[in-house]
């Protein structure tokens, strides 16, 4: 048996809300105020923002319980009190299913000149200020399997390349990562997960023959991530969410002369609620929000200031399922 389906896209319009869009900590809060030019060309610390996102997705059938399947996406972000923050990502995935819940897919992700703030470029001065970009391109291997009538897991890993625009070259980073989550099904409730990644990235400058910097940035990472979904029994809403993102990083660098890496470590937490409409078969509206807060160890008093800080986001989406069949 051979067969394809209709093409299945979605169109995603959002508008968000952020209050801390350079994560200024306390400190850089006050700096910014006499000094604008570590803003850029932001007008003021927060932004509203509009995203444009589309979908794609296509499957090629071998029999009952075996298909192909490919999925596009593409989004678009524009924030408007800081115009050096509009981007672009997208990517693919390629995913084989022999059953329910029994896949190995295959994805490609590229985030493109994606803007932190202005920093000090040290190659010329310890004042001159330059803006700070980075792309990534992240590639993954997920395999999913079916434990019980209920439940299944996800086993896998990845390669993602961090690499920064000039003058911030020496902050370039190959990532490698596992990633293992397990998935329970709870009747008359919903879903609730774990998952575990954990990393190594290497300073891709470090170990150059000809090195732009004697500092390493090289560190190891341990992520946590709980999201728990109830979509049974929920009054008025589709799906009622909460998440848990906790991050611990450890840096390798000893160097006392770079006092911003050597032993510094952080905690990032990320808590996100969500709650999901379903206003036809077709169109769904998500209401979420994000507090974000990163508290930073070190040695120096002034480091864990200058690396640790708070954000809150505020995201209203609004998503049409569509089916394309030109036959």
């Amino acid at each position: 048996m051979w067969g394809g389906t209709p093409i299945e896209y979605t169109i995603a319009v959002t508008g968000g809300y952020d209050d801390n869009v350079m994560r200024f900590s306390k400190d850089e809060f006050n700096e910014a105020v006499q000094d604008v030019g570590v803003m850029g060309g932001s007008s003021t610390f927060d932004s509203f923002i509009t995203r444009f996102s589309l979908y794609g997705t296509k499957s090629f059938i071998f029999s009952k319980h075996q298909s192909l399947d490919l999925k596009m996406l593409y989004s678009s972000s524009d924030y408007r009190n800081t115009p050096e923050k509009k981007y672009w990502s997208g990517g693919f995935d390629v995913s084989f299913k022999w059953g329910s819940y029994r896949n190995i897919k295959y994805s490609l992700r590229h985030l493109d000149q994606f803007y932190l703030r202005h920093y000090v470029n040290k190659d010329i001065s310890n004042e001159q200020l330059a803006p700070c970009l980075f792309t990534d391109r992240n590639q993954s291997l997920t395999l999913t399997h079916r434990m019980s009538k209920r439940s299944w897991a996800n086993i896998g890993g990845g390669f993602l390349q961090r690499y920064y625009s000039k003058p911030f070259t020496e902050f370039d980073l190959d990532i490698f990562y596992l990633k293992a989550k397990l998935n329970q099904k709870i009747r008359n409730f919903g879903t609730i997960s774990i998952q575990m990644n954990r990393g190594r990235a290497v300073s891709e400058s470090h170990f150059m023959p000809e090195r732009p910097s004697s500092f390493n940035r090289s560190y190891e990472t341990m992520e946590w991530y709980a999201p728990i979904k109830m979509n049974k029994k929920v009054p008025f809403f589709s799906e009622v969410g909460f998440s848990t993102r906790l991050e611990k990083r450890i840096y390798d660098a000893e160097d006392p002369n770079d006092p911003l890496h050597a032993g510094r470590s952080h905690l990032d937490s990320k808590y996100d609620i969500w709650l999901k409409k379903n206003l036809t078969d077709m169109v769904n509206i998500t209401l979420s929000t994000r507090y974000r807060t990163r508290q930073t160890d070190s040695a120096y008093d002034w480091v864990k200031d200058l690396k640790s800080f708070e954000q809150i986001q505020f995201w209203l989406t609004i998503k049409w399922d569509m089916i394309y069949d030109n036959y």
